[in-house]
């Protein structure tokens, strides 16, 4: 373990430090914080379109694609409706065609 007289010996002044680039060893001797200028992130709109990271060919197709997905998506459910519908008047037919028979079957004990 290095003694207090030997870090100072070792360390680097800060006029020094700026010139050569060096970073001092620990920022919380000199008690000032090391902050870098980052880049200010929007808050308001982070989707990212991946087109602008690939050739127009390929955009295009990827639109194409894109677009007969949602068209399956949008067929798919009309379909789940349209058997809802056939499921629903089938029901109704065969409760109708129960009737009937009841009433047919109530009419033949009556003769």
């Amino acid at each position: 373990m290095s003694s207090p007289r030997q870090l100072e010996e070792n360390s680097i002044p800060a006029e020094q430090q700026n010139q050569t680039g060096d970073v001092p060893e620990s920022p919380i001797r000199d008690e000032k914080p090391v902050f870098m200028d980052l880049p200010e992130i929007p808050s308001t709109n982070l989707s990212f379109d991946f087109s602008t990271l690939i050739d127009p060919e390929t955009a295009a197709k990827v639109e194409k694609v894109q677009k007969r997905q949602s068209n399956v998506l949008k067929l798919a459910e009309e379909n789940e409706k349209l058997k809802a519908e056939l499921k629903a008047m089938t029901d109704r037919l065969e409760a109708a065609e129960r009737r009937k028979k009841e009433l047919i079957s109530l009419e033949e004990r009556s003769t």
